[in-house]
């Protein structure tokens, strides 16, 4: 009161206990309130999916009134939004990083196909331990492809070493390079699989963030690394073996398809840009569309037709010619008159068969030189394509060992400004790598001249190149017994005897009588129905014209056959100096492929390995590998000119086939 004195509150108002909130809250001048609920066994974001649809539903809400979805769901949102940022950005720093390491866009993304392989393992693990995608299993997923690609970088790794190193064979550097790397890649995933295996099985608390990540890194990496053993050294295979048919930056310089395309008329711009590769072809495919597209032979194939087209002429019968006229009687009688007349001149009836066979072996004569044509195009194509494909194998021998000087140049260079070797042998390595650049450079034209000229045969619009290797059948003896005798050329040179004799039978054709004849419809003194006809022969009887037609023939003829002795015996004499070539290469051949080549391999491989062992230096390192390099340039000139002689043997041996 106002005088200081209590009263009960009973007295002035009334009291009694109603329900009502026991926290009241809020945020933003909004009253909040909260709804706990507790998830087991099932992700938050399907339940709170679920919850929204629900509610959006079953609940109408009054005006000025909301829900929003906070707690673990909220955090599991933004944590979300940011792996839509994090991920990307990771995923491209590592490729980045592989392109730093291997300086070769083709091969990062096969690395970078480790990471589909481990998110493959990832989300599997997941279903299998029936667990639901969290912010833990995404944080595991980004270190998961982090570690997932240093698998496939370690084996590629490797393999270019053995390539840089010049070690012969694709499928033996693979599975040298497999047998040298499945030990340390065996190994890091061992021990990252078993330092998280702890986590995976933890039931303490914050096993619940534990359990995702660990399981996820797991299953990613089991799956990753045996199909990176797997799957990475068939692409490493396809690949390597798709840039030997398609020349590509790293296997055959760019300078090789641009001075193709270019056909050498702006050389100082071979450098600068890369054109299309060519398309890789077999021997027998290139063979065929030569023969369908070479402008030469399709002007053989139109003669045979123009030759046949002209056996019509053979028929002589003459001109017909018609007429009319009259002639006059005197006395006033009723005159002549022709009221119609025709008649036939020069109807040569023993000259048709003669010309006849004529025009037949002329036929037969474009049909065999078409059949010359056919297989001294076949013997280009086969020669230009074989040339070709010693270009190239002697490129990438240039190739590798401009790798390997490269290498050495930096080394020695390395070694030279730490003083562990002298100015003379860094002068050494760095002369020898631009020797060895020269060479290199030398090969790729020498190989885009090789390109230029098989496709020059194909007459396309398609850049041809040669496959990898050629039919096993080429490498096999050949019998090169005694030539049949029925070489095109010899066809030829004998059609031409035949023709000649023909064309005599023509000409004594011509002494022989040709026939005339005529009729007419007659009106005599205005009396119709009255015929005349007329038979005549003509003959020559100054036949020294004629005869000295015949006598030019059977010259004709005989030059013929002393064409035909003169091109057998030239025939004969250049197939005994072929057969004796094709043996003498043939056996040269054999000798650098059975004992030569793998002695300069061994030596090249022994060389490089002891230097690095320190057992030798600069000098005798260079001296063994040129040794080495040198026996592999004569082998590829060996087997140059043994396919070339075989090539030619065969042009004597079956194009009468």
């Amino acid at each position: 009161t106002q005088n200081g004195a209590q009263i009960p509150l009973r007295e002035l108002a009334d009291i009694s206990y109603e329900p009502g909130p026991m926290q009241i809250s809020g945020e933003n001048t909004n009253r909040r309130v909260y709804v706990g609920v507790n998830v087991r066994g099932r992700d938050v974001k399907t339940l709170v999916e679920e919850i929204r649809r629900k509610l959006n539903a079953q609940l109408d809400l009054p005006s000025g009134y909301y829900i929003r979805y906070g707690g673990a769901f909220e955090n599991l949102e933004r944590a979300t939004n940011r792996l839509q940022i994090v991920v990307p950005v990771a995923l491209a720093l590592i490729f980045v990083l592989i392109f730093f390491a291997l300086r070769s866009l083709r091969q990062s993304v096969m690395i970078f196909m480790a990471i589909p392989l481990a998110a493959i393992g990832g989300v599997f693990s997941l279903w299998l331990r029936d667990m639901p995608f969290s912010i833990s299993a995404g944080v595991g997923f980004i270190v998961l492809f982090g570690v997932a690609v240093l698998n496939g970088l370690v084996l590629i790794s490797s393999w270019n070493e053995l390539k840089a190193e010049g070690r012969a064979g694709l499928e033996e550097r693979i599975r040298q390079g497999a047998r040298r790397r499945i030990r340390p890649i065996l190994l890091t995933a061992l021990t990252d699989i078993l330092g998280f295996l702890p986590m995976a099985l933890s039931a303490s608390a914050g096993a619940e963030v534990q359990r995702p990540l660990a399981t996820v890194v797991i299953g990613g990496l089991i799956t990753s690394t045996l199909l990176t053993l797997f799957v990475l050294p068939i692409l490493y295979r396809w690949t390597e073996t798709r840039s030997l048919h398609r020349p590509a930056t790293g296997a055959i310089p760019i300078i090789v398809l641009l001075a193709v395309g270019m056909s050498f008329m702006a050389p100082a711009s071979l450098f600068a840009q890369q054109p299309a590769a060519g398309l890789s072809i077999s021997l027998e495919d290139a063979v065929e569309i030569a023969v369908a597209n070479y402008p030469k032979l399709k002007s053989a194939r139109l003669e045979i037709d123009r030759q046949q087209a002209l056996k019509e002429t053979a028929w002589g019968l003459g001109n017909t010619q018609a007429f009319t006229g009259g002639e006059e009687l005197g006395g006033g009688n009723g005159g002549v008159y022709t009221i119609i007349g025709v008649q036939q001149q020069n109807i040569d009836l023993f000259s048709i068969a003669p010309k006849r066979r004529l025009q037949e072996q002329r036929v037969a004569l474009a049909e065999t030189a078409m059949n010359l044509s056919e297989a001294e195009l076949k013997r280009q194509v086969q020669e230009t394509y074989f040339a070709s494909y010693i270009a190239k194998n002697n490129l990438l021998l240039y190739n590798r060992l401009d790798s390997i000087y490269r290498e050495f140049q930096r080394a020695a260079q390395v070694r030279y400004e730490v003083e562990e070797t002298s100015k003379l042998a860094f002068l050494a390595a760095s002369n020898q790598a631009r020797l060895a650049a020269m060479q290199k450079e030398q090969a790729a034209f020498d190989y885009a001249t090789a390109v230029q000229k098989l496709n020059l045969w194909l007459a396309g619009d398609t850049l041809y190149t040669a496959s990898e290797t050629p039919e096993g059948k080429w490498f096999e003896p050949l019998d090169a017994g005694e030539p049949d005798g029925e070489h095109p050329l010899l066809a030829v040179a004998a059609q031409r005897i035949k023709v000649a004799k023909a064309e005599r039978d023509v000409a004594e054709a011509a002494l022989k009588p040709r026939f005339s004849a005529q009729y007419g419809l007659q009106s005599i003194a205005g009396e119709l129905a009255f015929h005349q006809f007329q038979l005549g022969v003509t003959f020559p009887l100054f036949a020294r014209p004629e005869k000295g037609r015949i006598q030019a023939a059977e010259i004709q003829q005989q030059i013929a056959e002393q064409d035909f002795r003169q091109n057998r015996l030239q025939l004969e004499a250049e197939y005994r100096a072929l057969r004796q070539q094709y043996r003498k290469w043939y056996a040269s051949w054999r000798f650098y492929q059975e004992e030569a080549l793998p002695l300069a391999r061994e030596q090249m491989e022994g060389a490089l390995l002891a230097f690095r062992e320190g057992a030798i230096d600069y000098v005798y390192l260079f001296q063994n590998l040129q040794a080495a390099a040198q026996v592999e340039v004569n082998a590829q000139d060996a087997l140059g000119r043994y396919l070339q002689s075989r090539c030619r043997l065969e042009y004597f041996l079956r194009s009468g086939q």
